[in-house]
Parts: structure tokens; C-alpha cells; sequence
């Protein structure tokens, strides 16, 4: 009897331990006003993080020609998301690779992939929203490949209104549910990290508001079907004159997207975008239905943008709308990243991009730090925010709290409380940190006196990295170079001691007066006077001390970036800037100027990172053109640039003679801001074949041709008119004579119309901070 009574107890002891796990799991919910909540402390959930697609498409390909090991590719990018503060993963799964045309799951390699990547982020602390159809081919930026999926088979708009499309679709969606992660043993619908599921991507609905409920409903069904609690989203910011169907339906909550700069114009674009990004606006918001609605922005980007002070504005933009999630779109798997084939448009990377990606992590921070709804006052005045500021001026975005300090270029911005700093990531040059390296560093306190040191290669941008993308295209490289540091934290002193810790880091070393030389990799640093007991495995939040992950060095040849204007002011100063991206660093530089006197050569002085300089005073720029060459000096060697020919011109066997050339012009001669033969391939506009260049028989006087008959028509007020309109960044044009500005009093438009109509003609001119100064012209058929 006592032992059957210890059995039975045994039972009851077991199943009552089984129902307090479960009452103890934290699940999302959504709230009756909307707000997306952990179950357990019932606070909000904030994430900020990325899409990421190795698991599928071009990506998965791409590893496979290059012989890249795909778990430890994902490993290594997951790492980096580590780094950069990335806690949510989004992705729109490639169901054409994973199903077949009836919705069954097919246990394809790009399935085992995908749940690696969850198992992997999970490790990191990552939460997740899964996006289970995608609708796409699987072959961006190739031809799509034939697959057996049932978006193959149909078709997007088929997907959305046939019912033999859309039955196996439930059923797919059923299946990716009930799936067993193979690495962790979780099915998904019973995943507590899976915050949402978005039903699928972008799918731009036709029909009626009736019809499109229904769909919804049936997914959202056969997603409910399996038992699981979890929020479940639709897109809401496509076909938006259909938002009663989303609202009316039994989603929880709607996904949005923000692509404020355009997408895909093939080239870098100039210019203050902070105006366009000071405000996300939903054109629906005081919709009472859609309050009680969660929101989520499952892709945003600058896209096209290469500087790094736009992100931190755009994650306060979301937080203000009252956005909890939003991710990225799209980190660049890090064996991908020197050609940016996965979305050309976009580029993010730790390695090759890094000033973008601790931009990234500063907006991670505002993501957390700041409450929803909150305004911080019109815009240029809130480009200080809380602990943030964003400086267009300077390429700059940081961040700078009691505890942590963060920063994407040179600044002179000081913590208020040093002493109390416990994480620095940064780029260039601080207060705390000197660095004349071109990657991003990491420094972390492990305990008082004792700190981590981790330093990413020097990364080259070696081409426009938007340009048209191609494998054999390389936009990006890094080198591993010996750089000088000095790092100015109290409780290390002065003279510290510095030891690596990455695999084959066996540096040893003392630095004085807080200064030494490194290399990239991770290094403990620590006061003469501690003991430290950390090693490579110690664990620091989610990552191990000894950790270090950057690509193998990658450049192979000399490239010189030449920055210099191309027109100057005569009687003024002339300064010839360029940045050098070399395999090794070079012994001398300078700039050699041609002329009937022979060759004068000037010595050129180093500024930050491998950018030089050489300054012709006012007395040799006299009107008329100067030609130069840049002479680069390793060891015994030279090269010569624009050629990039070994040797020097002054060689009797030097037989090149292209040249750099820069006009030098009388400051009563005219500034062209804009000319249709010289900048038409890189004004920013949308396409049309109804728009062309007319060319000239005089050169430099070709005209753009508009058919305004066939222009697009865009709504304005209360009147929807054929509009077109494009723009140009000037800047780089005039620097060189940029102090004639304020002696020109009149813009000059040189323009007419082909027939009689009068032609409604608005220009505008954009200052550095972005404001509009713009007036309306009428266009006749003189000029």
C-alpha cells in the first residue's frame, strides 16, 4: 500500500511539476489595445533586427558554387548579429523550395537550413517572426529555377482568388506548422520565440473586400488549426484600399514596410534624406479598428544610401507610430558581401560595411530606448534625440548613455560619466578611442579593470557597391593591417596589458600612455595591477570572450579613389584629395603636376584612415586646365595613377600619359549645377521610355526630351496631373568653387517647350539640411 501510494504520488508530483512549466511559459499575446506583450510580466515586446536568407535562393546557390559550408556561413553572420544588437530574424520563406504544388512539406535541404538558423539564433537570444509563403521564384538575381511548390504552379494573383490555389496554401500552412524544428525538437506552433507569423509577403490583393476577408480567414484558420497561440499578422501596406478586409478579419496585427529613398537606382545616392524619413505615417492610424491592431515593419532601408546617420531616425520614426518590431532588409551573408549580388540595392555587412552597421546597432538602441508615440519636435531641431544624435554634415549617428557609447564616424561627443562607460563600438576617432584603421571596433568591460578588445579588418569600398551586381563584379575588400590605437579609459590606466585570445592571436604586449599597434582580432586588456582569470571561453552576454569572426583578406591589387573636384577657382586654393586602398600600406605618396616647366612633385600629407591630401596654394592655380598624376612608392616600387602602371613619369620608359585633370576658371564664369550631356546617367528619376536625351550636334548641349502627354499621372491635392520629376546631387560638382556661392545672385533655366502649350516648370534647390527652397516657372516654346 505505501508503495503504491509513493507511485501515485510520483504521478501526481510529476504531472503537477508539468503544469507549472507550463504556466510558466512566456508567450507573446496581443492585448485588447493592440500592444504585442509577454504573457508572464505582461510588458511590451520590442525587437529590432534583420532578414537574412542563406537558407534559400540565391544565397543557398551561391555557397554551394563557391564551396562555402553553409551552417558555418550561418554561423559566422549570426555571430555578427550578435555584435550588432540584432534580436529578431525575419524572413519570407521560399515556399516554391520547401513545398510541393498540393502544399505538402518537402524535407529539402532548404528546410533542414532554415531550422539550423533558428537553432543557432535561438542560442544568441534571437525571437523570431516567420513569414511562411513568399509567392516568389526562387531565382533574384538569376532566372527562376523550376520548383515543385504550388507558387510555381499558379502564381501570385492565382494564390490570392483561386480556390485550387488556395487549398494548398492551407494545407501548407498547416504542415509548416506542425514541423519539428530537427535541431531544437520544437514544433513552430510551439516555439515561445516565434513572436508572429506573418501569413505571407507582399501580396498585393485584387477583388472584393468580401473575397479577400475570406482568404485571409481561411489562412489564418488553417494556422489555428494546429493549436497554437500564436499572434498571427497579415501585410496591411499593399492594397491598402482594401483595409476593412484586414481589419474586419481575425488577424491580430498588420505588417508594414518603408523603402523612403526608392529602390533599385542602380547607382550610390547623395544627398540629406533626413526630411524623408522624420515621420512614418499610416494612412489609416486613427482607424479605431486598427488601433487594437499590433504593428509590425517586417523591411525597411535606406536603400541606394551609403552613409550611416539615416537609421537611428528611421527606428524613432517606427517608435513614434507605435511600431514594436521591425527588421532590416537585408544582411549580406558575409562570403557574399565583396560582390552584393544577394539585393543590390541594399548592403549591409559588419565586415565590408561597417560604419552602416553601427549605425544598425544605434538603432537598435533607440528601438529599446524609446517609448512609443512619443514626439521629439520638428525636424532639424530633433536630430538630438534622447541619448542620440544624427549629423548629416558629418556622417555621423551616435549614442551616448551613462553606460554605453556608440558612434559611426570621427566625433568629439563625450560620455558624461566615463567611469560608469561599460561598452564602446565605434568607428574612427573619440575622446575615449583614437583608431586610424577603416573598420569597426568593439570594446567591452568584462570586469573593473578588465576589458575586451575586438577589431574588424580594414574594409574598402572598391566600387559602387549599388551598381549592377555581378559575381565576378567585387564592390568591397578588406586587409588586415597594423594599425595604431590609443585608448583612454580610467580603470585601465595608462599602461596596460594586452594579450590576444582568438584562435592563433598569440599577441602579448604592453601598451603606454594608453597607445599601442594592433592587428585585427580580440584581445584582453587589463591593469598592470589586476588579475584576470577570463579566457577565450569565458561567456559575455551572448557570445563567448574568445570569439572572433571576419573574412580572409581580399585585395589583391592597388586602387586610388580620386575625390578631387574637377573645377576650381583660379587665385584659390586648390586641394587634390584621394584615398589609397592598397594589400599593404605605402612608404610615400605624391601628387606630380604636368606643365610646359617640366614635372613638380609635392609630398602628400596622410588624414584619417588612407585618405591624402595635397594643397596647391592660390598662386599656382591660374586659369586653365592642370593635369597631375598620383605616384604611390612601396618599398622600391611605384606605381602610377589613374593607369595604375609600375614605374614613375619621370622614367624614360614610362610611355603612359593619361593623367587626372581639374579646370581652373575665372569665379565671373557660371556654375552649371546641372548639365544633360555630362549628368543625365546619374540624376535620380523613375523610368520611362517616354523620356530621352536628344543629342546635339554641339557638344555638352544635348537636351532631355519629355512627351508630357505620356507622363504618369499623379495626384496632387485635388487634381491629378502628368508629373514627372527627377533630381540631382550637385555638391560634388561645385566643392572646388564653392566660395563663389554667395557672389551668384540668379539661377539660370535653360528650357522651353516643343509646342504651344505653356509648361507649369517647378525647381527647387536643397540645402544641408535638407530644406526646399523651390519656384514655379512657365515654359514657352522661346528660350
Amino acid at each position: 500500500m505505501i508503495f503504491k501510494i509513493r507511485l501515485i504520488c510520483g504521478v501526481l508530483l510529476i504531472t503537477l511539476l508539468s503544469n507549472f512549466s507550463n504556466a510558466q511559459k512566456n508567450v507573446s499575446f496581443v492585448d485588447k489595445n493592440g500592444i504585442l506583450r509577454w504573457s508572464n510580466e505582461k510588458s511590451e515586446i520590442k525587437g529590432f533586427g534583420i532578414n537574412y536568407s542563406l537558407p534559400f535562393a540565391h544565397a543557398y546557390r551561391m555557397a554551394r558554387r563557391m564551396n562555402i559550408n553553409h551552417e558555418e556561413a550561418i554561423k559566422q553572420d549570426i555571430y555578427h548579429f550578435a555584435r550588432l544588437d540584432l534580436n529578431f530574424y525575419r524572413v519570407h520563406v521560399w515556399d516554391t523550395e520547401i513545398s510541393d504544388s498540393l502544399g505538402n512539406l518537402i524535407n529539402h535541404d532548404h528546410l533542414r537550413l532554415f531550422d539550423f538558423t533558428i537553432s543557432e539564433m535561438k542560442k544568441r537570444g534571437m525571437k523570431f517572426v516567420i513569414t511562411p509563403i513568399a509567392f516568389w521564384g526562387n531565382g533574384w538575381p538569376e532566372k527562376d529555377e523550376k520548383t515543385p511548390g504550388f507558387s510555381n504552379k499558379y502564381g501570385k494573383a492565382a494564390c490570392l482568388t483561386n480556390n485550387e490555389a488556395i487549398k494548398p496554401q492551407e494545407n501548407y500552412l498547416f504542415q509548416f506548422m506542425n514541423h519539428i524544428n530537427r535541431y531544437t525538437g520544437i514544433a513552430y506552433k510551439n516555439d515561445n520565440d516565434i513572436v508572429a507569423i506573418e501569413i505571407s509577403n507582399e501580396p498585393h490583393h485584387k477583388g472584393t473586400k468580401e473575397n479577400v476577408k475570406d482568404y485571409i480567414n481561411r489562412m489564418v484558420k488553417s494556422i489555428r488549426r494546429t493549436g497554437t497561440s500564436i499572434p498571427v499578422f497579415y501585410n496591411m501596406s499593399h492594397s491598402i484600399n482594401l483595409v476593412d478586409a484586414y481589419l474586419e478579419s481575425d488577424v491580430e496585427g498588420g505588417t508594414f514596410q518603408w523603402y523612403p529613398t526608392g529602390l533599385v537606382a542602380s547607382k550610390q545616392i547623395k544627398g540629406n534624406y533626413l526630411p524623408h524619413v522624420i515621420n512614418y505615417n499610416i494612412p489609416f492610424a486613427e482607424n479605431p479598428a486598427f488601433k487594437k491592431k499590433a504593428k509590425i515593419v517586417y523591411e525597411f532601408d535606406a536603400a541606394d544610401i551609403g552613409d550611416n546617420y539615416i537609421y537611428p531616425v528611421m527606428a524613432r520614426s517606427f517608435r513614434e507610430a507605435g511600431i514594436q518590431l521591425a527588421t532590416h532588409f537585408d544582411y549580406d551573408a558575409m562570403f557574399l558581401a565583396p560582390f552584393n549580388t544577394n539585393y543590390g540595392t541594399h548592403y549591409m555587412s559588419l565586415p565590408y560595411s561597417p560604419q552602416k552597421a553601427i549605425s544598425l546597432k544605434i538603432a537598435s538602441a533607440v528601438f529599446h530606448e524609446l517609448p512609443m508615440h512619443k514626439n521629439y519636435g520638428q525636424y532639424p531641431y530633433n536630430n538630438r534625440f534622447g541619448n542620440f544624435r544624427v549629423d548629416y554634415e558629418n556622417n555621423l549617428a551616435e549614442f551616448v548613455s551613462d553606460t554605453r557609447f556608440f558612434y559611426t564616424n570621427n566625433t568629439i561627443s563625450t560620455p558624461t560619466k566615463t567611469d560608469n562607460i561599460n561598452e564602446i563600438a565605434g568607428f574612427g576617432n573619440s575622446p575615449l578611442i583614437k583608431y586610424d584603421g577603416t573598420g569597426a571596433y568593439f570594446i567591452d568591460r568584462i570586469e573593473m579593470g578588465i576589458w575586451r578588445l575586438e577589431i574588424m579588418p580594414d574594409a574598402f569600398l572598391t566600387a559602387d557597391p549599388y551598381g549592377p551586381p555581378g559575381p565576378g563584379r567585387q564592390t568591397a575588400a578588406v586587409v588586415n593591417n597594423i594599425r595604431n590605437i590609443t585608448i583612454n579609459l580610467k580603470d585601465l590606466g595608462n599602461n596596460f596589458l594586452i594579450k590576444g585570445i582568438n584562435t592563433n592571436n598569440v599577441f602579448s604586449g604592453k601598451a603606454y600612455g594608453g597607445s599601442f599597434t594592433v592587428s585585427p582580432g580580440v584581445y584582453i586588456l587589463h591593469n598592470e595591477n589586476s588579475k584576470t582569470k577570463v579566457t577565450a571561453q569565458t561567456k559575455y552576454k551572448n557570445i563567448e570572450l574568445g570569439e572572433y569572426v571576419a573574412p580572409t583578406p581580399n585585395l589583391n591589387r592597388v586602387i586610388v579613389r580620386n575625390y578631387t573636384s574637377e573645377v576650381f577657382t583660379s587665385g584659390q586654393p586648390a586641394e587634390i584629395i584621394f584615398e589609397i586602398i592598397a594589400p599593404r600600406q605605402p612608404v610615400n605618396v605624391d601628387v606630380l603636376f604636368t606643365g610646359t616647366q617640366g614635372l613638380k612633385q609635392l609630398r602628400a600629407n596622410k588624414k584619417a584612415g588612407n585618405t591624402y591630401s595635397v594643397t596647391l596654394p592660390g598662386s599656382n592655380t591660374l586659369t586653365g586646365t592642370a593635369e597631375y598624376y598620383i605616384l604611390v612608392q612601396f618599398d622600391e616600387t611605384f606605381q602610377t595613377f589613374p593607369s595604375g602602371l609600375e614605374g614613375k613619369p619621370s622614367d624614360w620608359v614610362f610611355f603612359d600619359r593619361v593623367t587626372y585633370s581639374l579646370r581652373i576658371t575665372d569665379e565671373t564664369q557660371p556654375l552649371i549645377l546641372w548639365n544633360a550631356s555630362l549628368n543625365w546617367d546619374k540624376t535620380i528619376k523613375p523610368w520611362n521610355r517616354n523620356i530621352n536625351i536628344s543629342p546635339s550636334y554641339k557638344k555638352g548641349n544635348d537636351v532631355v526630351l519629355y512627351h508630357l502627354t505620356e507622363m504618369p499621372i499623379i495626384r496632387v491635392g485635388r487634381d491629378s496631373l502628368p508629373i514627372h520629376t527627377f533630381k540631382y546631387y550637385y555638391a560634388d560638382d561645385i566643392k572646388g568653387r564653392s566660395t563663389e556661392l554667395k557672389n551668384k545672385s540668379s539661377l539660370v533655366i535653360n528650357a522651353k517647350s516643343l509646342n504651344k502649350s505653356v509648361i507649369d516648370l517647378e525647381v527647387g534647390l536643397t540645402d544641408l539640411d535638407g530644406r526646399v527652397y523651390a519656384k514655379n516657372i512657365k515654359l514657352n516654346d522661346s528660350i
